[in-house]
């Protein structure tokens, strides 16, 4: 009897420290997951195993930012915090926090502009900016740029974010503020054309050359040579042509000038109207030379594939990247569902030659949209022939010195419509992304276009099966290690006791 009250107890006072054992263990693993859950969610602690690196810095944005060589502030108008707890904040706070950690110069700072609005009071460039806790601002120096959360994303129709482009959004703001010598785009004018100081929608083209790091002027070609530094120069539904051979003297034949602007290994731009097409003898008769003519007297129209009523606002079809066009928005191919690109009332532009042209036949033309099989092309009102044209061309010509190639390029659309204000700042659309991957070639260096957007079209973790078995493997030995390594210092105890 005394011995089994001796075991009774033995039982109990092992099972009371095996059952203390149990809840603490349990308590710490608890306390544990609640501590790391916390510093994860303040310090960005997390594998990225998304297929488009969504949330890892890539190497391009870092060389961007390290060539700068600046001291760059980024600074967030909210806690750290609240940002991680945001659904878009904590995307843009991760890659502001890893360009800080991969660049020399780079400072992430926070402050709550609730609590010291004052702080910001030099950053507020007009009377209408304005500055929430969403709010982000570069600076470096005395140049500031202020970032709202939208910009960094890429919405659809539904303004369901489908894209991030936050690396090119901030790089973008960085090269603005640092950029001693910023590349030119010339705006042409005196032709009737659309003016982006006037015009919402040349605006809108405007604005998407400012972002990628372009200073936005215009040029006058009958009196003004085109600036040295100019990339690209862009001509926007104009009504009245370009002066050429007719020129009483050389320095007014605008013709030439974009000619030799062009042997300069420029790039130049087109937007050509039905209106105003069949003015443009001067201007047509040049980019013929260039593989391409606006079929001026007729307009594409398609009612099965329109948004409009008139079935003149087509969605267009994208080309392959084995064709010339279609190589240049490669990664837009490369998504399982690409963004529309919208057009409304083209021009058709017939590609004279694929190969060819000039002294040396080095000029390649090909088509980046066309429109639908079954479209039609009207005039006077009544179709005079179906098929698919093209809406979007690109021609370029390649020159080989010293061994290195280089390149002019040449993009003709059909109506300027594409980068009107509407289709241009829908989040709706592809063609502001078809116009920024056309940035990647027309742009020489030193200009922002191949940082791409990176699409939220599919949240499956891209592990492979080995990975996943070594990932299940580890997490799994991990507790029950843990646990046999305190059962044997239990076990141990139990037969010293």
């Amino acid at each position: 009897m005394k011995r089994k009250s001796v075991l009774t107890k033995k039982k109990l006072k092992y099972g009371s420290a095996a059952v203390i054992f149990t809840v603490l263990f349990i308590a710490v693993v608890i306390l544990f997951n609640g501590v790391f859950s916390a510093l994860a969610s303040r310090y960005g602690w997390y594998a990225d195993m998304t297929e488009e690196a969504v949330f890892t810095l890539s190497e391009r944005a870092r060389e961007y930012v390290a060539d700068v060589g600046a001291d760059i502030d980024i600074i967030f108008a909210e806690e750290p915090d609240l940002l991680m707890a945001d659904d878009d904040m904590r995307y843009v706070y991760t890659t502001a926090k890893q360009l800080e950690e991969a660049v020399d110069g780079v400072t992430v700072r926070c402050v709550n502009v609730v609590k010291d609005p004052s702080f910001f009071k030099e950053f507020y460039s007009t009377s209408a900016t304005d500055i929430t806790t969403r709010s982000v601002v570069v600076r470096s120096g005395t140049e500031s740029k202020v970032l709202t959360p939208q910009s960094f994303f890429v919405y659809n129709e539904e303004y369901v974010r489908w894209g991030y482009q936050g690396e090119y959004r901030f790089v973008s703001a960085i090269m603005q503020v640092t950029q001693s010598e910023t590349p030119v785009v010339c705006f042409t004018t005196r032709h009737g054309e659309k003016d982006f100081e006037k015009s919402s929608d040349a605006l809108a083209l405007a604005q998407l050359f400012y972002d990628c790091g372009f200073d936005v002027r215009k040029v006058d070609l009958s009196t003004e040579d085109i600036d040295e530094d100019c990339r690209v120069v862009v001509i926007i539904d104009p009504i009245y042509d370009f002066i050429g051979i007719e020129a009483e003297k050389d320095s007014a034949n605008e013709i030439d000038k974009i000619d030799r602007f062009l042997d300069g290994f420029g790039g130049l731009l087109v937007f050509e109207s039905p209106e105003h097409s069949g003015n443009l003898k001067n201007l047509n008769e040049f980019l013929r030379e260039w593989g391409i003519a606006f079929r001026s007297d007729v307009t594409v129209r398609d009612l099965s594939n329109s948004f409009s009523t008139d079935g003149f606002t087509i969605f267009t079809e994208y080309q392959s990247d084995d064709t010339l066009g279609g190589s240049f928005y490669s990664d837009l191919n490369k998504l399982d569902s690409r963004p529309k690109a919208v057009i409304s009332r083209a021009v058709p532009i017939d590609i004279l030659w694929e190969e060819g042209g000039d002294l040396s036949g080095s000029r390649k033309a090909s088509a980046m949209l066309k429109s639908p099989d079954g479209s039609e092309l009207v005039e006077d009102g009544g179709t005079v022939e179906t098929g698919s044209y093209n809406v979007l061309t690109m021609s370029l010509e390649n020159r080989i010195i010293d061994n290195n190639n280089y390149y002019s390029y040449v993009m003709a659309v059909g109506s300027p419509s594409f980068a009107s204000n509407s289709f241009l700042n829908s989040m709706a659309y592809g063609n502001r992304d078809i116009i920024y991957c056309t940035m990647k070639f027309v742009g020489r260096d030193g200009i922002l276009a191949d940082i791409d957007m990176k699409p939220f079209d599919d949240y499956t973790l891209t592990m492979t099966t080995k990975q996943a078995n070594t990932m299940t493997a580890e997490m799994a030995l991990i507790l029950p290690v843990i646990a046999a390594a305190a059962g044997v210092v239990i076990l141990v105890r139990r037969r010293r006791s």
